[in-house]
């Protein structure tokens, strides 16, 4: 059953229930008043033939008790109404109606019927009592050793009391069914926004996720309705990061299978060959060799994807302030060996006393990736400058360059300018995604700045502290160290 329906049926139904209830107070309330004023009528009506047969028995001369009898019977055939008894001593003496009511025992008549209208000590006593489906209202009074008795027919009014609430019931039911109608058109009208919430979450649910909800103003459906176009837009946000992170890492995978093929592809058609073909030693010790470098090679690139996989924009970091001169004296400890096998320098130039708030291991790794990817660049006997300014940190190589149109790209995932020199040097191609990510991390953004056959000064721009006097060193790669006068060429 639809919300509209339920509302129009409870509403009127509560309604007519509540309309119903109140025409039986309204028609009992009046109905009541009716038979108080009857009654009141009656009781004055009765206490005047009381007072007037009193007077009347008194000016009879009456000597016994049939005499008594005799004069009452008479006074009172003398005017009184027709709807009037006469009792002696409570037996009835002279009755012109068609009704015969005991009064000796009077508690076989209805319950006595109780009125403001009569106080609680007058003697006059009433009652309300049905005989053959007609009401009467009967008073009962003393003068004496005489009783009076009147009754009035007021069949009519419970009649009309019944008429009335028949009336009232059809009215109600009439007014119910337009009621009915004029809610079930205004309540289709109010609920026609939420129609439109409905039809936008169906669409929106069946992939189409630019709907909304076009519903201006200030009251509680247009707060709903903005709050719906908020959450549309957060779903429609989230989806595209889904999906987008989905892609890359459909890519990421198909690169990283694509990147593992050719090395497990050499590494077993080697170890096939060394079981089945007896080689002599100087092959066997160079097969040996192949498959040692291409399992280093998958442990460096096992290792950086793992990383890589684990930092996300998510990752929450704990930062510390560390001094740049130590960051940069382990970061050329890690890469002394690298430098040495391509004899190259390592140049430090850094600000004294400079301090960065950074995660070291994340930053460390940053520099040494920075480092390698120099190394591989930069040809024998060349230098490589590391630079610590309150701009950041950089690293700068005198290589061959990155072309303009390849920058935007080198940040993604196994993505190699040189792909036959990048793998020979045992390149993947993640060294530069990782540093973007790790700068990220970090508040900064990776700068990449290079001229193609003249080398790349790539680096994180982040704020650092303490920047003084520019100091340089340098590395040989048998690690003795010289001053030098000059500054780090700007690429």
């Amino acid at each position: 059953m639809k919300l509209q329906t339920k509302i129009t049926l409870a509403a009127t139904a509560s309604m007519l229930f509540l309309s119903q209830i109140f025409s039986i107070w309204n028609i009992s309330v009046t109905q009541r008043q009716i038979i108080d004023n009857i009654l009141l009528f009656e009781s004055e009506q009765l206490q005047s033939d009381i007072n007037s047969f009193s007077n009347k028995l008194s000016t009879r001369n009456v000597h016994n008790s049939q005499g008594m009898q005799y004069a009452g019977q008479s006074v009172f055939r003398s005017g009184f109404s027709e709807n009037a008894i006469l009792y002696y001593e409570e037996e009835e003496l002279d009755n012109r109606t068609p009704y015969i009511f005991d009064m000796k025992h009077a508690e076989t008549l209805s319950s006595p019927y109780q009125s403001d209208v009569i106080p609680n000590d007058s003697p006059i006593s009433v009652f309300l009592e049905e005989i053959n489906g007609t009401k009467l209202l009967i008073l009962y009074g003393s003068s004496d050793q005489f009783q009076l008795l009147h009754y009035r027919d007021v069949t009519s009014v419970f009649q009309s009391g019944r008429a009335l609430l028949y009336q009232g019931i059809l009215v109600a039911c009439i007014l119910s069914v337009i009621l009915a109608a004029v809610l079930m058109l205004t309540i289709r009208r109010i609920l026609t926004p939420f129609y439109q919430l409905r039809d936008a979450a169906n669409v929106i649910a069946d992939g189409d996720y630019q709907r909304r909800v076009d519903r201006p103003g200030s009251d509680e459906i247009g707060q709903v309705s903005q709050s719906f176009n908020r959450m549309a837009d957060r779903v429609e946000e989230h989806i595209r990061t889904l999906a987008e992170m989905n892609e890359k890492q459909r890519q990421l995978l198909g690169s990283l299978a694509h990147e593992l093929k050719t090395p497990m592809t050499g590494i077993q058609g080697y170890a096939e060959l060394l079981q089945r073909v007896k080689l002599p030693l100087g092959k066997q010790s160079d097969f040996l060799h192949y498959i040692e470098e291409e399992c280093r090679r998958l442990s460096r690139l096992s290792a950086k994807m793992l990383q890589l996989t684990e930092l996300s924009d998510e990752t929450v970091i704990e930062k510390t302030w560390q001094r740049v001169e130590g960051l940069f004296a382990q970061a050329r400890q890690i890469t002394r060996f690298r430098l040495q096998e391509k004899n190259i320098r390592l140049e430090i130039r850094q600000d004294k006393g400079l301090r960065i708030e950074c995660d070291r291991d994340l930053l460390l790794s940053f520099l040494t990736n920075l480092i390698d990817n120099a190394c591989k660049a930069s040809p024998a006997d060349s230098c490589i400058r590391l630079i610590g300014t309150g701009e950041g940190l950089f690293v700068q190589d005198e290589g061959c360059g990155i072309p303009e149109e390849e920058i935007r790209r080198v940040t993604e995932p196994f993505y190699m300018i040189d792909k036959s020199r990048s793998r020979k040097q045992g390149g993947a191609g993640l060294g530069l995604a990782l540093c973007s990510q790790i700068a990220r991390l970090h508040g900064g953004m990776l700068e990449i700045r290079s001229v193609p056959g003249e080398g790349s000064r790539i680096g994180i721009r982040v704020s650092a502290e303490g920047a003084g006097k520019m100091g340089c060193t340098s590395g040989q790669p048998d690690i003795r160290y010289s001053d030098h006068k000059s500054g780090p060429e700007g690429i």
